[in-house]
């Protein structure tokens, strides 16, 4: 392990040795040597009985062979010649095996020695994860068992480094970094209370689902049936209970709904279009689900109403309800304007509502009496370690809609369970978003990392890349959640320029010195050396990160170097190994 300390590690320090003072530290020790070679020869040939016995003072023998009182003889030429070849014949083998057996030391560690000191990376602990875990877990033991989520260690030591239950994550990892293994896997493995984690593959089911089905009860959402095969009894959730949870705010909570199933179908940075017939089709759209709401019809009927400007039931359902009667007027109002008008609002309206066509997903969100009802309610407040997985990848039958509002419902009712209980949940729920940006297309997230984390709920927001949350969420909002995450982890792999340059410019400069030499006159000679600063890490060298390293960006701390540990190098119990290596 490196040695941290320097209350600013980038600071070049002293100006260091100049050439003459390493020349005249290479003569003393030649010296040394020599003095020692003829002491070590004068005793051997001494041993053999080949003259008097050698004085403790090596500078006594090196005056004595000097003034001829001793003479240098064939066994101590033989002597000083056998322990010089000895030593350079043990070097040579410890430089042969320190190349065969030492794995390469990645490139980036080399950054460490300017990154964080030893008291930022402290803070990192278990120990001080644990202490913190004290103050918001229900009993001391709890906090021992479960202090935090440990996303790596100090590099090619085994010290972990750990997170805390308030601090919410960014993780940026191209493609085939490691994400799942090093950070997905052992959040959900860590985790003290219910664990909602998303993919668009099925493998973190199967890699998982032995951990997970041990300790509580389990809920496979996947509406593309990405998970073929795996075996559950049938379950629906009906995103209209987003809807109806508060009855005083159902048309705010609409139109929430409505945004989620817009930003799924377009993105919060689409500018394209004309914005009044985008935010005019998502207020059409969510007035349909307010009215779906009140009349507790399935959220199917919504398609059949947007795909028909003709058939206004909606309307009539509204008119049944006098404190909606505002919402009644402007659905009529929408009916009566142009066709034209009426017909560009409908069409975008049925673009966002397109999920809701679909027959395999339709059959997740439509009540059927063989089917039981998940009830987000009852999973926040149950007393166990439940866990939900959602799935869905992009495509024609892409799924973000109903993942993202299965993911916001589940959200809103533990933000108002931690309320209940005084401010945060009893015990933190964590959520494992992986490939956010295809599965939960939720445009309030990054305003949410400004309060979540405490409340107890542990987001950890996956990405590919920046410019993929910027696709989501807009630049504004990219930005948003980049700020307000407590730690932000780049795994590499990406080859984002923009982002790249703004974690370059984080990492910042380190000054180092620059040597020249002149010659003036007639052999006159003068050495100069300048501070000069140069970047930490550049943006090639963020691009080309090491596997199985990642640069930590950490609220109130400078940067470091993390050393990834997937989860078959984790110390946990052989049970749960065993569980995690079942398929």
């Amino acid at each position: 392990m490196r040695e941290h300390g320097r209350d600013n590690p980038r600071a070049a320090g002293n100006i260091g040795w100049d050439i003459q003072t390493i020349l005249g530290f290479c003569l003393l020790g030649a010296s040394i040597a020599a003095v020692a070679s003829i002491q070590f020869g004068q005793w051997v040939q001494a041993r053999l009985g080949e003259g008097a016995p050698v004085s403790r003072n090596p500078f006594t023998t090196v005056g004595e062979l000097i003034g001829k009182d001793r003479v240098w003889g064939a066994p101590a030429t033989a002597a000083v010649v056998a322990a010089w070849s000895l030593a350079v014949l043990a070097v040579v083998a410890i430089v042969l095996a320190r190349r065969k057996f030492r794995k390469p030391k990645p490139r980036v560690d080399a950054a460490s020695k300017y990154l964080a000191s030893k008291r930022e990376v402290v803070s990192f602990s278990r120990g001080s994860a644990e202490a913190a875990a004290k103050k918001w877990l229900p009993t001391p033991a709890l906090a021992a068992q479960f202090p935090g989520l440990m996303f790596g260690r100090v590099p090619e030591t085994r010290t972990g480094l750990w997170s805390t239950w308030e601090d919410l994550y960014l993780i940026i990892f191209g493609p085939r970094m490691g994400k799942t293994t090093s950070q997905v896997i052992p959040a959900i493995v860590d985790a003290p209370g219910h664990v909602v984690t998303t993919s668009n593959k099925r493998d973190i089911v199967d890699d998982t689902i032995g951990v997970t089905s041990a300790r509580g009860e389990v809920w496979v959402f996947d509406p593309q049936r990405i998970a073929a095969g795996f075996q559950q009894d049938p379950w629906f959730f009906d995103p209209l209970d987003l809807v109806r949870r508060v009855p005083e705010t159902m048309d705010s909570a609409a139109v929430r709904l409505a945004d989620i199933f817009k930003t799924a179908a377009r993105g919060a940075g689409d500018t394209g279009g004309d914005a009044y017939f985008t935010e005019g089709g998502k207020e059409l759209l969510g007035r349909f689900f307010l009215a779906a709401a009140l009349d507790n019809r399935p959220i199917g009927d919504v398609y059949l109403w947007v795909n028909d400007d003709a058939d206004r039931t909606p309307v009539g359902i509204l008119e049944r309800f006098p404190e909606w009667r505002q919402q009644a007027a402007a659905l009529a109002a929408t009916y009566q304007i142009t066709e034209k008008t009426r017909s560009g609002l409908f069409s975008q309206a049925a673009q966002m509502a397109t999920p809701l066509g679909r027959r395999e997903a339709l059959k997740w969100v439509t009540p059927t009496p063989t089917a039981r009802k998940f009830d987000a309610e009852a999973f926040v407040r149950g007393p166990g370690r439940d866990t939900v997985y959602l799935l869905s990848k992009e495509g024609a039958d892409n799924a973000a809609a109903l993942t993202t509002a299965l993911t916001a419902t589940i959200m809103t009712a533990a933000e108002a369970y931690g309320e209940e209980c005084g401010g945060r949940l009893p015990v933190p729920l964590v959520a494992a978003l992986d490939e956010a940006a295809n599965v939960v297309r939720w445009p309030e997230l990054p305003s949410l990392y400004s309060h979540y984390g405490s409340r107890g709920i542990i987001l950890m927001t996956i990405l590919q890349s920046y410019a993929q949350g910027a696709e989501v969420w807009g630049e504004n909002g990219m930005e948003l959640l980049w700020s307000a995450a407590a730690i932000v982890l780049y795994g590499g792999g990406v080859r984002d320029d923009k982002m790249l340059q703004k974690i370059e410019a984080l990492v910042g400069d380190v000054e180092v010195f620059e040597t020249s030499t002149s010659r003036a006159g007639e052999g006159a000679r003068t050495v100069t050396r300048n501070r000069r600063e140069r970047k930490i890490l550049t943006v090639a060298e963020l691009a080309s990160l090491d596997q199985g390293r990642a640069l930590v960006l950490a609220s109130r701390r400078r940067p470091l170097i993390a050393q990834m540990e997937p989860w078959w190098q984790r110390r946990w119990p052989q049970e749960t190994m065993r569980k995690l290596g079942a398929r």
